[in-house]
């Protein structure tokens, strides 16, 4: 599901059939939770079946299973037969919905409560939904959309082809270093000394999304600025100047 520009942006909570409102956290409410935890929050939406038997240290038993067995795997059967990541997943979804969420066993679900105590069923978020909510929450923080879902693959000769795509793409994100510049630390202190309305005080309260929108808008209209100067002083000649660039849109080029 790809959300539209406005949403993303807009403060509010989006909703959606079943799984009600969906936040987009404020740079306030990430520093209370600490950003380690929320990385680790981001990094549970984005997991494979692969990534979990790595986190497990268990790549052994994956790698044994047959190519057909990799791709019947779910992501939300492994981490939800997990009791130990029952409690994360719980404080996980509590953070990024507006309800409050329980795992039932009986339900095999997260059951949605809108009131604290608990007493009606607002939602739930089950096998079939964790998938598109997790796409969802990714993309209210700036991120891409999980790795296709090989489960619906029926051609051996596909899924094989889909599997050493993800194996690639993993092992290139493994072996990436971390660019310094990009650390959200940097990032808010850069716009918030840049933007003529925002700064350190005022910045906690807008959304992870909202930043990262207005660090990249800020670069090209920074571009855009020098190339304006350059053409007013020198002149165009080769109509490369493209008056129009400052409002680009960012929601298609950088997701």
């Amino acid at each position: 599901m790809k959300l539209d520009y406005f949403h993303l942006l807009s403060p509010e909570p989006m909703y959606f059939d079943y799984i009600g409102g969906v936040k987009c956290p404020t740079l306030r409410e990430i520093s209370r939770l600490s950003y380690p935890v929320y990385q680790m929050y981001l990094s549970i939406l984005s997991m494979t079946p692969e990534s979990y038997y790595t986190l497990v240290q268990q790549t052994g038993i994956y790698e044994r299973l047959s190519h057909q067995e990799q791709a019947s795997l779910d992501i939300f059967d492994l981490l939800t037969s997990d009791s130990g990541m029952l409690p994360t997943l719980e404080a996980m979804l509590d953070f990024f919905l507006t309800a409050a969420p329980k795992y039932n066993k009986e339900h095999r679900a997260f059951l949605l409560y809108e009131d604290e105590k608990q007493s009606e069923c607002s939602g739930f978020v089950s096998r079939e939904l964790w998938s598109q909510l997790c796409d969802i929450i990714l993309q209210r923080n700036y991120l891409k959309p999980k790795n296709d879902d090989l489960s619906k693959i029926k051609s051996k000769r596909a899924l094989s082809i889909m599997q050493k795509l993800q194996k690639g793409r993993e092992n290139k994100k493994l072996h990436a270093k971390a660019d310094k510049n990009m650390e959200i630390g940097n990032i808010i202190s850069a716009v918030a000394n840049k933007s003529p309305s925002l700064n350190i005080y005022n910045i906690w309260d807008i959304t992870v999304y909202q930043l990262w929108d207005a660090f990249y808008r800020t670069c090209s209209n920074s571009i855009y600025d020098i190339q304006s100067m350059s053409v007013a002083a020198y002149g165009d000649k080769d109509h490369h100047f493209d008056a129009n660039a400052w409002f680009q849109n960012f929601n298609h080029n950088n997701q």
